[in-house]
C-alpha cells in the first residue's frame, strides 16, 4: 500500500496538466485564544498552474475587484499544495518514518491512516517571517490518509517540530485535502481544501482555503512569472 502511494506521490506533480482554478482564502484571527475567530478578509485569486509552476493573481478582495500583487498580501500564507509537500514526504531522500495507525472514512471512502515523521536534518519545510527576514527549517510530523482502493493520498496533516520558543511564529499546523477534479477530459487528484493555523505571540491566525472551478489552460490564456 505504501509503495503504491509513494509511486503516485512522486509522479503526481509531473503528471499534472496546465490548468487554471479559483483559490478563495478566508482569513481569521483570535485575540483571546478561545476560538473566538474574527473574520479579517476574503481573498479570491486566479491560480494558474503552468509547466509545474504556480502563479497567483488577486482578482477580488472582500467582494470588490482588486489587483494587489500576491506577494504584497500581508499575513500567513503557504505554498506547495499542488504536489511538492506530498513529494517531499514520500521522497526516499527524506527517509520519512511511517507507521500504520487505523482506518477512517473520508468523504465516503475507506482510508488507511498513516502517521509519519521527518527529521530536521532531512527536512525542506520552511517557516518564514519575511518582514523580519527569518527563515526556519524544521522537522515535522503528521498523518496521511490513503484511499484503500486506489491507494492515493486524500489528506495530509502537518505539524512542525522543534520550533524555538523565541521564534515569532508558533503552533503551526496545516491540513490539506485532495479530491478528483476534471481538467479537460481527465480526472486528476487536486487540492480541495486547505487549512493553515499559527500563533503569533497571543494572536491566533487561521486561513481557510477552497479550490474550485478547475479548467484547462487554454491557448488564449497568458501568464507572466514575476518571480
Amino acid at each position: 500500500m505504501l509503495a503504491d502511494a509513494t509511486e503516485h506521490a512522486l509522479n503526481h506533480e509531473r503528471d499534472l496538466p496546465n490548468f487554471i482554478c479559483t483559490q478563495t482564502t478566508r482569513r481569521f484571527e483570535d485575540f483571546n485564544g478561545k476560538n473566538g475567530w474574527r473574520p479579517i478578509d476574503i481573498i479570491v485569486e486566479r491560480l494558474t498552474y503552468f509547466e509545474h509552476r504556480e502563479d497567483y493573481k488577486v482578482i477580488e478582495l472582500n467582494g470588490l475587484p482588486a489587483s494587489i500583487p500576491h506577494e504584497q498580501l500581508n499575513g500567513a500564507s503557504s505554498s506547495g499544495e499542488f504536489g511538492s509537500v506530498l513529494k517531499s514526504i514520500f521522497s526516499p531522500e527524506t527517509e520519512t518514518e511511517f507507521n500504520w495507525q487505523n482506518w477512517f472514512k473520508l468523504r465516503g471512502r475507506r482510508m488507511h491512516v498513516i502517521s509519519y515523521r521527518v527529521a530536521a536534518s532531512k527536512s525542506n519545510y520552511h517557516i518564514k517571517v519575511p518582514l523580519q527576514k527569518l527563515d526556519l527549517v524544521t522537522g515535522y510530523h503528521g498523518l496521511i490518509f490513503i484511499d484503500a482502493q486506489r491507494r492515493t493520498v486524500h489528506r495530509i496533516t502537518l505539524h512542525p517540530d522543534g520550533v524555538p520558543p523565541s521564534f515569532p511564529i508558533q503552533d503551526v499546523s496545516l491540513a490539506l485535502d485532495y479530491e478528483y477534479n476534471r481538467v479537460g477530459d481527465v480526472d486528476y487528484l487536486l487540492p480541495l481544501q486547505f487549512e493553515l493555523r499559527s500563533r503569533e505571540r497571543n494572536l491566533l491566525v487561521k486561513n481557510d482555503v477552497d479550490y474550485d472551478n478547475y479548467r484547462k489552460f487554454s491557448a488564449e490564456s497568458n501568464i507572466t512569472f514575476g518571480r
